[in-house]
């Protein structure tokens, strides 16, 4: 899968951070708020000093949205001269390490907060509520409260629901074992709803998310199901729901679920779940040389 393409400071590191232990419910919470004693909002100033190989800048906090600080201003050190806009005051939700000589490093990228930015509201409610998910308890409870989070937030849509793409990305990779049919359908259906409140690239990369969650857990579990479901309707279900899948998902199937297909239909006691685990093996087999032709260098069957 690709990283989602939308600014963020907890969107950008999605990849760089070794999943560590579960104390973190997001990846928000492993990538940021594990390393940082500040989140706050606040205005860059324009003036920067070089000192080495770091750019020192001043920092008037508006608002605190995680840690606290009586000071009013702090000054922030970064190495990417890149990172902010030169030569320009750059208002910004910042996350803030705190240095043992002084002052503060950023962590992550900077998220945008322009004078009258029409996301302002919305970039707040998802640091505050994603801050307030990791003060939970971990366990049962706070990762259905994750669940309700990611949902919430692709129905709202905008920037709440591209950071939560980003954070269903991090599922798929690194967390897997959360992942059960009833939230993925969740994840369906509030992108069904909201999808006139989504934007082109949140669509694909929503895409590719809901792609990674088939391909680490959720065609698993459908295998499962027609393994060892004793009713033969229950059977039927769970091959249709994985025909489903592999008809919207195509490119979450390879060679291996043809040959499981084919192992289960050799299994079937009954004719319609073996024709129907059969023509899947065949259309997976399809769709794959399809995927390798179009590959260069790569052909069919190879």
């Amino acid at each position: 899968m690709r990283a989602c393409g939308v600014l963020g400071f907890w969107l950008a590191a999605l990849l760089a951070v070794p999943l560590a232990a579960a104390e973190a419910e997001s990846n928000f919470g492993r990538v940021i708020l594990a390393r940082s004693d500040l989140i706050v909002l606040g205005v860059a100033s324009a003036e920067r000093k070089r000192m080495n190989t770091l750019t020192r800048v001043e920092l008037t906090l508006e608002q605190t949205l995680h840690g606290k600080t009586d000071a009013r201003e702090v000054s922030v050190y970064y190495s990417d001269p890149a990172l902010l806009q030169a030569d320009v005051a750059v208002r910004a939700l910042f996350a803030l390490k705190a240095m043992a000589e002084g002052g503060y490093e950023v962590v992550g990228k900077p998220v945008l907060v322009a004078p009258g930015d029409a996301e302002e509201n919305d970039k707040l409610l998802v640091t505050r509520e994603f801050v307030a998910l990791e003060a939970q308890k971990a366990g049962d409870e706070r990762t259905r409260a994750f669940w309700d989070l990611i949902v919430g937030h692709l129905r709202l849509g905008g920037y709440a629901a591209q950071n939560a793409v980003v954070e269903l990305m991090f599922v798929a990779r690194d967390r897997a074992g959360i992942i059960g049919e009833a939230e993925f359908e969740r994840v369906r259906a509030a992108r069904d709803e909201a999808t006139a409140r989504h934007t082109r690239q949140t669509k694909d990369d929503l895409r590719l998310a809901l792609q990674g969650m088939v391909e680490a857990r959720v065609k698993h579990l459908k295998y499962r199901a027609i393994s060892r479901e004793e009713d033969a309707k229950a059977k039927r279900a769970a091959a249709e729901g994985l025909k489903d899948l592999q008809r919207e998902f195509p490119r979450a199937f390879t060679e291996e679920d043809a040959k499981l297909c084919d192992a289960h239909a050799a299994d079937a006691k009954e004719e319609k779940l073996k024709a129907l685990l059969t023509e899947l093996a065949e259309t997976i087999r399809v769709d794959v040389r399809l995927y390798k032709a179009e590959k260069p260098g790569e052909g069919a069957g190879k």
